[in-house]
């Protein structure tokens, strides 16, 4: 009886010590926020920051700004790239379409519930602030289009496009009582200012991308891009590792010059509405679309995942728990194909949960920071908040650090990142679990969609094996006869 307790308390500290290894950052991170925040509490007690010890202090922050900003460009380019190509291995264009459209509109959607969720729920700016403020005009239409389809591909690298509202003098008018009216005019004048223009990245890769997947002669280019890939991986463990010392110094420098601990508060609010919008997202969004699609049960496939999403849960880690999501996809009958093909492509690219969870925190940094929140700036908010949800490849600590890469391409400060790592460890686990529900109800969607497909195809391969059969036993029997003839012969 004793062995049997001492073995039980031994698997638990196990699991503990395995979930900690699995999440080291994490905790590393909340460790140097909370040493941050208690330097930041003496720093701001005791004396004023000089100009020049502000200069110290941030100088780690920009140290971590300039290393995500040098890694943006290839790290988009490459992982837009290379997903678009993985889609070349499907078993039929029909169930790559299928894929495609799944996993675009369920991001998107997702997307959509996080900026609506805190945008609505908390406003960074009263109403007096927003009276000569406009959410959406013809000019924030001219800067999408131009930052969309750039006229120079090389420029969208370092450059994008903005319009500036300036004021210019209208000579005066003398009035019937003689006296001269200056009145002032505005008008739009457009620039290119220095940072990557996010949209019309992704637009070219994304092109690119297609055109790779009908070209023959692209394999050299594949290869060159795949290297790439690798290079920018290895300076992405880099920026990990460099992570808790630039939030360590974010925090000393914020709490240094914070003014109003109501952002507690706030945080706690965002965090309730991140989950409440994973909940509605995993709940009633992604049933809704397999019940409308697939005109079936969508319970009963959430309840034969069961194991995969409590192991989501625990591990926090999609990569992790991929061979638990495989079993439970074999055991639920579903296609061999589809479940080679969708799975590893999912739990790399399709991350719903990562995705609602980035727009939320790129819009909340910028309410904190009193950022006026157009329809420009949402939509850039949802379009890189997608394309980093299918860069963050499922492993666990990676959203403060993916945080950091949608606030550089949307030009958000990103002094502000510190603070999302104290509820990061939280959010962690339900965001994972809408990241393997949504990739199990794909799968089982595509299947309900495919199956004629596939019941053609398995007809046909085994026509084809009988054909097969019929021709070497032909060919058998033609030898027989060939071999009998010369015995008797001779």
């Amino acid at each position: 009886m004793g062995e049997q307790s001492s073995a039980k308390s031994f698997g638990i500290w196990e699991g503990i010590v395995c979930y900690v290894s699995s999440n080291l950052l994490v905790f590393i991170c909340v460790w140097a926020v909370a040493l941050g925040v208690i330097i930041g509490v003496v720093v701001k007690t005791f004396d004023k920051l000089l100009q020049t010890e502000e200069l110290y202090l941030t100088f780690p922050i920009d140290v971590l700004s300039h290393m995500v900003k040098g890694v943006s460009i290839p790290l988009i380019a490459s992982s837009v790239v290379l997903g678009i190509r993985t889609f070349k291995t499907s078993p039929s264009k029909t169930i790559a379409v299928y894929t495609g459209l799944y996993f675009l509109s369920t991001t998107l959607i997702a997307v959509i519930i996080g900026l609506t969720l805190v945008w609505a729920v908390q406003t960074g700016f009263k109403a007096e602030d927003m009276d000569d403020k406009k959410f959406f005009s013809i000019e924030t239409f001219l800067v999408l289009y131009r930052n969309i389809f750039p006229d120079s591909m090389m420029r969208s690298f370092v450059k994008h496009y903005r319009l500036e509202k300036k004021e210019f003098p209208i000579p005066g008018i003398a009035t019937n009582a003689g006296v001269i009216e200056n009145k002032t005019g505005m008008e739009f004048e457009g620039h290119y200012d220095y940072g990557v223009d996010v949209l019309g990245l992704l637009f070219i890769s994304f092109m690119s991308g297609l055109a790779f997947n009908e070209m023959e002669e692209s394999r050299v280019i594949v290869r060159l891009i795949c290297t790439i890939s690798q290079i920018t991986d290895d300076f992405f463990r880099l920026i990990r590792s460099y992570l808790p010392v630039g939030v360590l110094f974010m925090a000393i420098y914020q709490v240094s010059r914070i003014s109003d601990w109501m952002i507690i508060l706030d945080l706690v609010k965002f965090t309730g509405l991140v989950i409440f919008g994973l909940f509605f997202h995993g709940a009633v969004i992604l049933p809704l679309i397999y019940l409308v699609f697939a005109q079936s049960n969508p319970f009963t496939v959430i309840r034969g995942v069961l194991p995969a999403l409590r192991t989501a849960l625990l591990l926090s880690s999609s990569a992790a728990t991929m061979p638990v999501t495989l079993h439970c996809c074999k055991n639920n009958n579903i296609h061999n194909k589809i479940t080679r093909f969708m799975l590893p492509i999912g739990t790399n690219i399709n991350m719903n949960g990562t995705a609602l969870y980035q727009a939320a925190a790129a819009v909340f940094i910028a309410q904190v920071h009193h950022v006026y929140l157009d329809f420009n700036l949402l939509f850039s908010i949802g379009v890189a908040s997608a394309a980093f949800s299918f860069i963050s490849k499922g492993v666990p600590a990676c959203g403060a650090l993916m945080s950091l890469f949608v606030l550089n391409a949307t030009d958000l400060p990103l002094s502000g990142a510190w603070i999302l790592v104290l509820v990061e460890w939280i959010l962690d686990h339900p965001v994972t679990l809408v990241n393997v529900l949504g990739d199990c109800m794909g799968i089982a969607l595509v299947q309900e969609l495919s199956t004629d497909e596939l019941i053609a195809a398995s007809l046909h391969q085994r026509r084809a094996r009988a054909q097969d059969w019929q021709a070497a036993v032909e060919e058998y029997e033609e030898v027989q006869t060939h071999w009998n003839a010369y015995t008797s012969a001779s």
